[in-house]
């Protein structure tokens, strides 16, 4: 079985969730899927730009028949995150097994350079996350342990950068270092998720249903969720709105 970092995000904050998707692979409202075909497409469209532009190919083809991709593209131009010395690569794929599970990961850039290597995501969604949110992400975590635990770089010789097309001029990227302290703590974290995994596909192939969230996180976690009607879980009052449908693509990794 698979796990990527939207697996492990998915399974930290709702497990029945994750059954609904990954399990069952129930579709999501259909307005939800509308949102998730044009984000995705605007998302795939801008990081296969990058790729051909970082493979030194002439990118203005697709500009001409895409031009709401020129915006994000100039800032990239203009305000481009900071990059080490070293061969890069796009669209980078790391596997690592672990017992019956595969841990695997798509990095949009990876640089290796001498003696130490940056993982760079692009993220075109309107809203960066926080910097002390995204540290603590799954996709932090995931990818730095994976380069850490498949390459010859040592955790503390290993960075992430995230940049934002959305970003506002001067907080346009974030870089966090990791280190051998944080990839022991996330060890340890998917040791636990991973176990605690097992327990749940074993029981629900005894035919129990994954957990819920507990109740006092419904009103942080449910109102938002495209599956709230078939788990019970809408809140007297709740005036829904096309935001829980982006929230959820967003948990599930789907908007890049």
């Amino acid at each position: 079985m698979e796990l990527s970092q939207a697996h492990l995000r998915l399974l930290q904050t709702c497990p029945r969730r994750y059954q609904y998707c990954y399990l069952e692979g129930l579709m999501l409202p259909e307005a939800t899927q509308l949102i998730q075909t044009a984000a995705q497409k605007r998302g795939r469209d801008f990081h296969r730009l990058l790729q051909q532009h970082f493979q030194g190919l002439d990118v203005s083809p697709i500009l001409e028949v895409q031009p709401e991709l020129k915006s994000w593209f100039a800032a990239f131009q203009a305000t481009p995150p900071p990059m080490i010395a070293g061969q890069g690569e796009a669209e980078h794929a790391r596997s690592l097994g672990w017992q019956e599970f595969t841990l695997v990961g798509i990095y949009d850039y990876v640089i290796f350079g001498q003696g130490q290597a940056q993982i760079l995501d692009w993220k075109t969604y309107a809203r960066p996350a926080a910097p002390k949110k995204l540290a603590q992400d799954w996709q932090t975590r995931l990818y730095c342990y994976l380069l850490a635990a498949s390459s010859p770089y040592r955790p503390s010789q290993i960075s992430m950068t995230y940049w934002f097309a959305q970003g506002e001029r001067g907080e346009n990227f974030y870089t966090f270092p990791y280190s051998e302290a944080m990839h022991e703590q996330t060890h340890q974290m998917l040791q636990q998720c991973l176990s605690q995994l097992r327990q749940w596909l074993q029981a629900y192939q005894q035919g129990q249903n994954l957990p819920q969230v507990p109740p006092a996180q419904i009103p942080k976690y449910c109102d938002r969720c495209a599956f709230c009607e078939r788990c019970q879980r809408r809140q007297p009052n709740f005036v829904s709105t096309i935001d829980p449908f982006l929230a959820v693509l967003k948990d599930l990794g789907v908007t890049r």
